[in-house]
């Protein structure tokens, strides 16, 4: 590999660094005589990885405890399992709040030497901020070589497939000098971009993150050589004072191991979600829409429609914890809808009248009304006050009627004007979200034009949107799943009950399209799409939970739909930043309980949250009721409780308190919190 003389950025990165920057001082290994893979060769690299040698956790435990010994001074340990293994090169990096990351790396006769070597190389090149005196407040990430692939880097941007993603890194070397940068940090240096018609690894984020780790590299060739490595990645959990952290094994930036679809587990991470939510809400309750924790940034979009879900599921969580925040957030999050909303006269076939819509853009979205239903139907569930917002309840709901056709297709873009055109656009959700908040209103409410705008509503969408489609052309509609298991309830109609597992055999039938690659991709397994993104898994677990209302309102076991259900839930949670995988962020606290788009897409966006939630929130209350316990939600919660206007008690205080423990290590109270008397 030809390197030319080093490039006006390293020399930047270099000043930068010798003016205490937060740039890592670097030195060449000794043993660069050796390969990427270390002293190993590829076979017996490609056996200590087949033979699950590296994925062992009791060789792992060992490993971190050599490493220890090394950077901490700690009780030297015994190394039978790694002193039998190759000499794998091994990269060491230490996570902490100031600086956020450092690593090194080293090679040996076999693995224990290998680790002692990169341990040795850290502990001297970062004395100051990676010693025992802060040992409590470091996590350390190990990634053991396994595999390297030689590559050139020819075009402006490197464009794998996306299920490869973050699933190999870079090693750089040209005579002395060398650098690296690892799989799991393709996501968490943000090099990667999704952005359209820019998708893949753009090769100036390569470049600057290669000279950053090490400004003595030099300017690269257009098109440079370099190895594409593949690792095993293991880190250090979170512990209290002295004790010997546990570890867990990574896949990209989430866990190796799905976590287990438990009752409890799930109120646990339901609490987790919450409690970001409202630390996104400022003072005049708006929510924050997105942020990038790889950039530490927040988003200037913004979008009303997914403000009204999300409140919505915040509701959702107060209903299930009455913990008093929860609400005190929502009702500013609800006042800053309305201060957003417009009010005038609208009539269609069935009837209108003063309206209330939510004003954003060139048209109204029927949504923005549909959602806005919805988050007052869950505030007049969850508290049990149905007249603090009744009547912006029945104009959001009029707006929703006076925009049906007489064939009961809705209107999707009304005109800001009453009686211009309306645009012809549609919208696969709107619909749904209409019906819902219809439907929900009338358990509250009973004007029966609730009801039949509904039914009319449903109608329509069963009979001609999705007439004549099997499961294979069946698009998801989880907000019409929803629906109809309260219209379900109320009508007891066959055709609403067929329809709710017509659309759960769709879903099992796009499950069933990531089952090959997941024998590949382990996080492919319970995903939506190629690569799976969190919402699309989320908005089918929340359909899911939905038919499995219906059939239990018709009496029915539907034991395939609550197994695909977990399945669904399980690839759910590997996208929620939890007390292990926020390790590699600068600003934790910002991120922590929120859900990422997906495998490979670590920014945060309020409805990415609000999905998982509800989802999650379902399952528990259908693995609940195996217990005899009854949540709130669901149709049948409904039936029993909200026309006498009774409401689930919440959550004790002392398991409120287990619960949020991980919320304020991270974060701390936010303001809608008051503190204990």
């Amino acid at each position: 590999m030809v390197l030319r003389a080093r490039s006006s950025l390293s020399a930047i990165i270099s000043l930068a660094c010798l003016l205490q920057l937060g740039c890592a001082r670097f030195e060449a290994p000794a043993e660069l005589g050796t390969t990427v893979l270390g002293t190993a060769d590829a076979e017996s690299a490609r056996n200590a990885e087949n033979a699950g040698q590296l994925g062992n956790k009791e060789t792992m435990t060992e490993a971190f405890a050599l490493a220890r010994t090394v950077l901490y001074g700690e009780a030297a340990v015994e190394s039978p399992r790694t002193g039998a293994l190759p000499g794998l090169r091994v990269f060491l990096c230490a996570y902490q709040d100031e600086p956020v990351q450092r690593c090194a790396t080293g090679a040996g006769d076999n693995l224990s030497a290998s680790i002692r070597n990169a341990a040795s190389a850290l502990a001297k090149a970062e004395p100051k901020t990676v010693n025992a005196a802060r040992k409590a407040g470091i996590r350390l990430k190990m990634d053991v070589v396994t595999r390297a692939q030689d590559s050139v880097f020819r075009r402006s941007i490197d464009k794998p497939k996306k299920r490869k993603v973050a699933r190999y890194g870079y090693w750089v070397q040209s005579g002395t000098q060398v650098s690296w940068i690892l799989p799991s940090e393709i996501l968490e240096l943000g090099l990667y971009s999704d952005k359209r018609g820019k998708k893949g690894i753009p090769r100036k984020n390569v470049v600057k993150a290669l000279a950053r780790r090490n400004p003595s590299l030099g300017q690269l060739d257009e098109e440079f050589e370099h190895q594409q490595i593949h690792t095993v990645a293991w880190l250090e959990q979170l512990t209290e004072g002295d004790e010997a952290p546990g570890i867990v094994q990574l896949y990209r930036t989430h866990l190796w191991d799905f976590d287990s679809v438990d009752p409890d587990r799930l109120l646990q991470r339901t609490v987790w979600a919450a409690d970001y939510l409202i630390s996104s809400i400022s003072a005049d309750g708006k929510i924050r829409y997105r942020y990038y924790p790889s950039r530490d940034r927040d988003s200037n979009s913004y979008n009303l429609l997914r403000h009204g879900g999300t409140t919505y599921s915040i509701l959702q969580a107060y209903d299930r914890t009455k913990f008093e925040p929860y609400l005190t957030a929502s009702k500013k999050a609800i006042d800053y809808l309305f201060a957003r909303c417009r009010r005038d006269v609208r009539k269609g076939p069935y009837g209108g009248g003063d309206v209330m819509y939510v004003l954003e853009g060139r048209t109204i979205k029927l949504g923005g009304s549909g959602l806005g239903l919805v988050m007052l139907d869950q505030y007049a569930e969850a508290t049990g006050d149905h007249t603090t917002y009744l009547d912006e309840a029945r104009a959001f709901a009029r707006f929703l009627v006076s925009q049906q056709k007489e064939d009961g297709e809705f209107v999707y873009f009304a005109p800001l004007k009453p009686g211009d055109p309306p645009s012809t656009d549609t919208s696969a959700y709107y619909p749904g979200e209409a019906i819902l908040g219809l439907v929900r209103l009338y358990s509250w409410d009973r004007n029966p034009l609730w009801l039949d705008t509904a039914v009319r509503g449903a109608d329509w969408l069963i009979q001609v949107r999705d007439q004549g489609k099997d499961e294979k052309r069946l698009a998801n509609d989880h907000w019409l799943m929803i629906a109809l298991s309260y219209l379900y309830n109320y009508t007891k109609r066959e055709d609403y009950l067929d329809h709710s597992l017509a659309l759960a055999r769709a879903v099992e039938y796009q499950y069933q399209k990531n089952m090959k690659s997941a024998k590949v991709y382990r996080d492919y397994r319970g995903g939506y799409y190629d690569p799976p993104r969190s919402t699309p898994a989320a908005t089918r677990g929340e359909g899911l939970v939905a038919v499995l209302d219906t059939c239990s309102v018709a009496g029915k076991r539907c034991e395939w739909v609550e197994e695909l259900l977990h399945e669904t839930v399980r690839h759910e949670m590997l996208s929620q930043y939890d007390p292990d995988t926020t390790y590699w962020m600068s600003n934790k606290k910002k991120s922590f309980g929120g859900w990422n788009g997906g495998l490979i897409d670590p920014s945060v966006r309020n409805d990415f949250v609000q999905h998982n939630m509800s989802s999650i929130l379902g399952a528990e209350r259908h693995l609940r009721k195996k217990q005899g316990i009854a949540l709130p939600g669901g149709p049948e919660w409904t039936n029993s409780n909200l026309e006498q206007g009774l409401t689930w008690p919440g959550v004790e205080q002392q398991q409120m308190t287990k619960l949020r423990a991980a919320t304020l290590k991270f974060r701390g109270t936010t303001d809608w919190e008051v503190p204990p008397r």
